[in-house]
């Protein structure tokens, strides 16, 4: 027999829809309750790279318990509130803890804020269902796009690793699993592994050179600089005119403050010697050539970029001649048309 669940007239619904809030929230909730009811999906989760590697690997046939909070509130003065908290318990005693800090998927943000945060909640032991893992609790951020930390105990991951994770297990059937998959990457109807095709951006010529030797590119991760949509492709318009001639694929976009983590970054092996490598290649360009003086305190985006280049053959210009804005294409459109 054959059952299907539909919530008012929508032809494809889940239990995900019934949680209330809107989507952001209702992201959160919906891991945080999958993760208490799919052995597959929690499997998963535990097996992300970023997660494994710091708190190592936690074999859930030896464990007895795992309880699992969504929405914690501490009893300290200040009501603080953690999004999701996994606590899990071998032989009845207390064995790992690990707190995520979740924020949208659709959204790219400054994550600094949202590190202290987390920071704050494992070192004061903030939430008291915490204090008796002590240094086996552990932080999670849950962001839009990866950021840098050297904190023994926070790790941090993007909604894209969780889409990957369980886009590897899809195939295992899990009903629940297979249905929290389907809401997270149909939220708002346009959710894909990227958002956009080409991000396009003025650049001047010592980043262009640095560019085109090194594969690197970096930006503020705040102002009209954050990344709205993360992109397939970027590409950047020369000036007199915005013309772009070439298009480099997006591998990765690394949140890092050089100040405080850069040369730990260079020391962690989760990242690749390549990246490490254009990466430190990048800061001693900028500083021979004066463009930094010091490194910057601030957070930046960092995009890697691939060796995978995609000529402009038409050479197109932005039709409004306007050179000072940032700006998403269509990949076909700036593979076809000479004024985009």
């Amino acid at each position: 027999m054959r059952k299907s669940f539909r919530l008012y007239s929508s032809m494809n619904s889940s239990y995900f829809d019934l949680i209330s809030g809107n989507k952001e929230t209702q992201q959160t909730k919906g891991l945080g309750l999958l993760l208490s009811k799919s052995q597959t999906a929690l499997e998963a989760f535990l097996d992300i790279n970023s997660i494994k590697s710091k708190i190592g690997e936690i074999n859930l046939k030896s464990i007895s318990r795992v309880i699992v909070n969504c929405e914690l509130i501490s009893n300290s003065h200040n009501k603080y509130r953690a999004d999701i908290v996994l606590r899990f318990y071998k032989n009845g005693k207390p064995f790992k803890a690990i707190l995520i800090e979740a924020k949208s998927i659709n959204k790219g943000t400054s994550v600094y804020e949202t590190n202290k945060q987390i920071e704050n909640y494992i070192e004061n032991e903030v939430f008291e269902e915490l204090k008796v893992f002590g240094k086996e609790s552990y932080g999670v951020t849950l962001t839009k796009l990866p950021s840098y930390t050297k904190h023994a105990s926070l790790i941090s991951i993007t909604w894209e690793d969780i889409i990957g994770a369980f886009y590897r297990v899809i195939p295992n059937q899990n009903t629940l699993l297979d249905d929290y998959f389907n809401f997270l990457t149909n939220i708002n109807g346009t959710m894909k592994f990227y958002e956009k095709e080409v991000f396009s951006i003025p650049t001047a010529k010592w980043s262009e050179q640095a560019i085109n030797k090194l594969k690197v590119y970096e930006c503020p991760n705040s102002g009209k600089y954050l990344i709205k949509h993360k992109p397939l492709y970027i590409t950047f318009r020369k000036s007199g005119g915005g013309e772009m001639d070439k298009l480099f694929k997006v591998e990765d976009i690394i949140i890092l403050n050089f100040h405080d983590d850069f040369e730990t970054f260079l020391k962690d092996e989760n990242y690749s010697e390549n990246y490490r490598n254009r990466v430190n290649g990048y800061v001693d360009y900028l500083l021979e050539k004066k463009i930094w003086i010091e490194l910057p305190k601030d957070e930046k985006q960092v995009f890697i970029l691939s060796d995978n280049i995609i000529e402009l053959k038409n050479k197109p210009k932005p039709k409004n001649g306007n050179n000072s804005f940032r700006a998403y294409y269509e990949l076909a459109d700036l593979l076809n048309k000479k004024l985009v």
